[in-house]
């Protein structure tokens, strides 16, 4: 049986991690999936943008215990099939959206971060939860969490172990948009909806510039993005508007 439900609403691809009686934790089964169907939607030239987010009642309670002992016995294969999955949905070209329902705690948490953006039901609660189960953070965590609130917020989080519910995590940046519970997913497609009117190709390539941009100096990203804007002059979705453009004004 499947542990990952896969829809689509227009451009967007919904992906929902479906194991809601062990509150979507993050089984190596459940996490090859999450990773075939990034790969899915990135290969489909119909999808724009991915939204991932869990069957109620949470967004996703962690990683399995047991895979977590089992690394400890030296068995680690169910361990890095996670830590691929935050790989995968951190390295799509398409932009993703994590809509956080419910609880989001420690690898769950990882798995929202991995996404470029996240909007949160009234009812999400944040909880790294790492050191409170004598856990040191993995899947890159702490490179995330830091990125994405900066270095007092994260070590608030982290180190003294404080979770946040919805409204606080907006207010500290870990959230961009936090709407009822009832129209969460709904939100987050109309957002991510956006992307149907762009053009893929350059979507995908303005995303890879914003990840040049998040590493690089000013100078290099300058460069990169003449280059692709000179790039993108020459190409159809430019073209034709200019066409429309000018016809528009001629026919005044």
């Amino acid at each position: 049986m499947s542990l990952l439900r896969v829809r689509h609403e227009g451009a967007v691809a919904v992906l929902t991690l479906d194991d809601p009686k062990r509150r979507n934790i993050l089984s190596p089964e459940l996490c090859r999936e999450l990773s075939a169907a990034v790969a899915a939607a990135n290969a489909d030239d119909a999808v724009k943008a991915i939204v991932i987010t869990g069957a109620a009642p949470a967004f996703c309670a962690g990683a399995d215990l047991d895979d977590l002992q089992a690394a400890a016995n030296g068995a680690t294969d169910a361990l890095h099939a996670v830590y691929q999955s935050f790989m995968d949905v951190a390295d799509s070209g398409l932009p993703t959206i994590a809509a956080v329902n419910g609880a989001a705690i420690g690898a769950g948490l990882n798995l929202a971060l991995a996404c470029d953006m996240r909007i949160a039901g009234a009812d999400a609660l944040f909880d790294t939860r790492f050191l409170k189960i004598g856990l040191h953070p993995g899947g890159g965590h702490g490179w995330m969490l830091l990125r994405a609130v900066g270095w007092a917020e994260a070590a608030r989080l982290l180190l003294l172990a404080c979770p946040v519910r919805a409204e606080e995590a907006r207010e500290i940046g870990l959230v961009q948009r936090v709407v009822p519970a009832d129209g969460l997913i709904e939100a987050a497609v109309a957002l991510a909806g956006r992307s149907e009117a762009l053009p893929r190709d350059l979507l995908i390539r303005t995303k890879a510039s914003l990840r040049l941009a998040a590493r690089a100096d000013h100078r290099t990203a300058f460069d990169h993005e003449a280059g692709e804007q000179l790039r993108s002059l020459h190409e159809p979705p430019f073209i034709e508007l200019v066409q429309r453009l000018q016809a528009t004004i001629a026919a005044r």
